[in-house]
Formats: structure tokens, C-alpha cells, sequence
């Protein structure tokens, strides 16, 4: 007989299985399942990543693809305004040379008269004015001999102290005394240093710096007397300049042809924006040019080239250098 049959009312109470199995292998369903979830978002993070860094790639090569194309505008729009500027420059020199067979006059931009002449050799004073005058680098010299003299005094009282010192010792010390043998030592180097100073340190110090003091209070009335005639010559040159300007502007506006000097180096009229003010402040630097230094050549904006063995450092040719330049850069930035 079993169990079940001695004990027939509790045969449903102890189940077949253990209970403890079953939640185990619940557990494991459970882990089974979360364990696939992971999976699953670890793919959908890996395909998000996957998705972006393409969308990434395609927005930069989009971006990169979009500034090709505006650099391409960009450039193709500056050889459209440059091609045009070389249009309307052709176009008025064929305007001038149909006017020139009709005998239109030709403007003398040169002929400025007596007055600005007067004015233009006035302004260029202020080369020959500045070089009277000491500049920074140049008195920077005088200025440290002058510095050097208070710092011989200085030697001459350290060693004058130093002596004394030495004398204080020997003085006050028997000749057994240890300090007095040291000080014995010392006393002729004391001596010498002290006779080196006086001798030769402060007097050449003081040569110096009566020299120097004497350099730039020459310097000093000098520049008392010429600074206002520099001043002076500055504003003539502001004023050449912003005459000459007029002149151009003025010949350009009417209805007499420009020289051959001025459109061979600047054209028949302006450029258009920015690089208009830069064509004027040129052209009326030329034409300032022409009129300091008496340049008549009617085919050259500066007249022949000066020889080879010309000093560039000096004023007039050093100015010529510098409109050599703009002329140049004008001509690069149209496009000529």
C-alpha cells in the first residue's frame, strides 16, 4: 500500500514536482528573455550609429559640396566684374580714339600753373627739414654716454668707501690681528681700482656725456626751429595733393581727352567700388610726382628710369619706388 492510497484525502496537496524547480526555471526565462532585449537595443544602437555616421558623411559632403560650388560663384563672379572693368576700359579707349580723330583736346594735366608748382616745392621740404634732425636711433648714443656719468660717480664713491674701510682696519688693529694682515692684502687693489676710476672711468664719462648733452641740446634748438616748418610742409603736401585730385577729377569730368602718360599707367576713367579711391590717391600722387620733379615726358608716368647706380634710399627716388608699386597693384587687382 502507498502513500497515496493510506492517505487518500491528501493525495492532490504534495505536487509531482518540486516547487523550487519551477522558479528556477523561471529565472532562466526571464534571463533568457532580458538577455535578448539587450541584444535587440544593442543592434538598434549599432544600426542608430551605423545611420548617423552616413547621414554624417553625406551632411559633410553636402557642406563641402556647397562651398565648391560657391567658391566656383564666387570666382566666377570676380572674372565676370573683372572682364567687365576690361570692357568699359575698352570702351572708352575707343570713345577716346574716336574723339581724338575728331581733334577733341588733350587736357595738360601738367600745366598746373605757378602757384602749385610753388606749393609742391614747399611740401617737398619736409625731406630736406627731417633730415636736419636727429631721429630716435640716432640720439639713443648720446642719450647713454649721458646715462654712463652718474654710474662713474657711483664707482668712484664705492671705491673711495672701500678705501676708507680698508683705512679703518689698519687704523684700529694691531699687527697681529688677523683683519690687519687681510686688509694689508687689500689695500693696494683698493687703491688701484680707486686710481683707475679717477683717473680714466670718470674723466672719459665725463668727456662723453659733455659731448653727448652738447649733441642734443643742438638737436633740441634745432628742432624748436624746424618742427613748425615741417608741420608746415605737411600740410602743403595735403594740400597738393587734394588739388591735384580736383584737377583729375575735374579733367575727367569734362570733355578733354586725359594725356597719353596718365592712360597709359591708369586708364581712361576709374574703376568702379573700392579700387576707385585707390585709382585716385595713385593717379594724384603721379601727377604730384610729375609736378615736384619737373617730369615732362608725355609717354612715361615717371619719366625715364633713373641709372643704375641710383641711391633708392634717397627721397625722390624712393618715393618713385613706392608709386612704381601702386601703379602695379592697380593693374593686378583690375585684372589689366
Amino acid at each position: 500500500m502507498t502513500h497515496s492510497e493510506y492517505y487518500a484525502d491528501t493525495a492532490g496537496y504534495y505536487p509531482d514536482d518540486d516547487p523550487r524547480d519551477d522558479s528556477g526555471v523561471e529565472r532562466e526565462d526571464e534571463f533568457t528573455v532580458l538577455s535578448d532585449t539587450v541584444d535587440g537595443m544593442q543592434e538598434t544602437v549599432d544600426d542608430l550609429e551605423s545611420r548617423t555616421g552616413r547621414e554624417l558623411t553625406d551632411l559633410r559632403e553636402s557642406v563641402d559640396s556647397y562651398r565648391e560650388a560657391q567658391e566656383r560663384h564666387e570666382s566666377r563672379l570676380d572674372l565676370a566684374t573683372r572682364q567687365l572693368e576690361r570692357l568699359k576700359q575698352r570702351l572708352l579707349l575707343l570713345e577716346r580714339a574716336v574723339r581724338v580723330s575728331e581733334k577733341v583736346p588733350v587736357v595738360d594735366l601738367d600745366d598746373v600753373g605757378p602757384a602749385l608748382r610753388t606749393l609742391a616745392a614747399e611740401a617737398e621740404r619736409r625731406h630736406s627739414l627731417t633730415a636736419q634732425l636727429m631721429t630716435a636711433n640716432q640720439r639713443r648714443p648720446y642719450e647713454e654716454d649721458i646715462a654712463l656719468l652718474p654710474k662713474a660717480r657711483e664707482a668712484l664713491a664705492d671705491s673711495e668707501k672701500s678705501l676708507i674701510a680698508v683705512l679703518g682696519v689698519l687704523a684700529t688693529t694691531q699687527r697681529t690681528d688677523e683683519r690687519r694682515a687681510d686688509a694689508e692684502a687689500r689695500l693696494s687693489e683698493v687703491v688701484a681700482r680707486r686710481r683707475g676710476v679717477l683717473d680714466r672711468q670718470l674723466p672719459a664719462a665725463v668727456k662723453d656725456a659733455e659731448a653727448a648733452r652738447q649733441a642734443l641740446d643742438a638737436d633740441d634748438v634745432t628742432r624748436t626751429r624746424v618742427l613748425p616748418q615741417i608741420e608746415k610742409a605737411e600740410r602743403d603736401w595735403e594740400e597738393l595733393h587734394s588739388r591735384l585730385r580736383e584737377r583729375i577729377t575735374g579733367a575727367i569730368g569734362s570733355s578733354a581727352l586725359l594725356p597719353v602718360w596718365f592712360t597709359h599707367a591708369f586708364g581712361v576713367a576709374p574703376p568702379s567700388g573700392a579700387a576707385g579711391d585707390r585709382w585716385i590717391r595713385a593717379s594724384s600722387s603721379v601727377l604730384a610726382y610729375r609736378v615736384t620733379h619737373g617730369v615732362t615726358d608725355q609717354a612715361l608716368p615717371l619719366g625715364e628710369p633713373p641709372p643704375s647706380d641710383t641711391d633708392w634710399t634717397q627721397p625722390q627716388w624712393s618715393w618713385r619706388a613706392r608709386l612704381e608699386q601702386d601703379i602695379e597693384d592697380l593693374d593686378d587687382s583690375a585684372g589689366l
